[in-house]
């Protein structure tokens, strides 16, 4: 079980995400939201503003829902907004030996439903949590008004995992998990407001962490979510991709097949890109702002007509480049 290893996740955005154990424990710092029962543990949830659709932010591995603090305020002014803590991550209980994506999905939905926040929900995953709401869009597409991918790409560009022998770990459990930068990226926890730096400084003190017992799982659950013709059906898709966060947002024959495989999702989908490292929502955050705030004027004028989202064509959307756009129909098909 790699709870007592050391695991190393090489995303699509080319980060490595290392479990490691931090000595310190700072101050405690208080919930900025609720606390939320779901079977006998406590998930955090912070939600902001009025409106439908709800907008859902899901970090991503490693990372607590302080990651969208400079997105999260400003989506207030215009709907319902909710972030949360994925179990054992931040304020967020630990789930015990039950990690993994599957498991995540179910917390979504339990925290949503138990907590009482209305549907329909516009999904935005930053990294990991982009393959944590396509799993959780598979399953519940009638709740789904819409989903922001942040440079993530959704298992089609896989992690390679390496396990480190116990011996060169042992002792407690595991800390939280780190996100490591890319060189040429400063770090983007830096711009966080100051009451959200020392929350985000005291999370990275903690012995929680968000991990997976089964490290070919995360990539099982996602295949299952993302075969056949157009899963999300005709669900709004926004592809965000970073210029300096690795292959998705590269003008490379793979960057191109990575990009192409996500938008056949939807019937509907486009790529916009950041000129930013992969945490798009710290270092651009006004493009995440833009997609989200996109979907839900459609959102919002498909409910005054009275129209489904099946009558959404992708020039609703900024239009995905021809590079990108020629590789769909035949990826559709060899993603069925």
């Amino acid at each position: 079980m790699i709870s007592s290893m050391k695991v190393i996740f090489t995303c699509g955005a080319s980060l490595l995400v290392t479990c490691s154990i931090l000595a310190a424990q700072a101050t405690p710092v208080a919930p900025p939201g609720r606390m939320v029962n779901i079977n006998g543990r406590k998930l955090h949830l912070n939600c902001a503003g009025k409106g439908s659709p709800t907008v859902v932010l899901e970090a991503g591995l490693g990372d607590s829902s302080l990651a969208w603090s400079l997105v999260q305020p400003k989506l207030a002014t215009a709907t319902r907004v909710c972030s949360y803590d994925r179990s054992g991550t931040a304020w967020s209980h630990d789930a015990g030996p039950q990690h993994g994506l599957a498991k995540a999905a179910d917390d979504l939905d339990l925290v949503l439903r138990t907590s009482g926040e209305p549907p329909p929900y516009l999904l935005v995953g930053h990294s990991w949590g982009g393959w944590l709401i396509t799993v959780y869009a598979r399953r519940h597409l009638e709740n789904v008004a819409g989903i922001v991918l942040v440079d993530s790409s959704v298992g089609f560009d896989p992690p390679v995992i390496e396990k480190m022998p116990e011996s060169q770990v042992g002792g407690p459990p595991a800390g939280p998990l780190i996100m490591k930068k890319s060189l040429d990226e400063d770090d983007p926890f830096k711009k966080l407001p100051a009451s959200a730096r020392k929350a985000y400084e005291w999370t990275q003190s903690l012995k929680r962490f968000d991990d997976v017992d089964d490290p070919d799982e995360p990539l099982v659950t996602v295949q299952a979510a993302t075969s056949g013709e157009f899963p999300l059906e005709s669900k709004p898709l926004v592809l965000i991709a970073a210029r300096r966060g690795g292959a998705l947002g590269e003008e490379t024959e793979e960057g191109k097949t990575i990009r192409s495989k996500v938008l056949s999702l939807s019937r509907h989908s486009t790529v916009v890109y950041a000129n930013s490292g992969h945490h798009v929502q710290l270092e651009e955050p006004k493009t995440v702002i833009a997609a989200v705030r996109e979907i839900i004027d459609r959102a919002r004028h498909l409910q005054e007509r009275g129209t489904s989202d099946h009558v959404i064509t992708r020039s609703c959307l900024s239009p995905a480049s021809q590079s990108d756009r020629a590789l769909l129909p035949r990826l559709a098909s060899s993603n069925r």
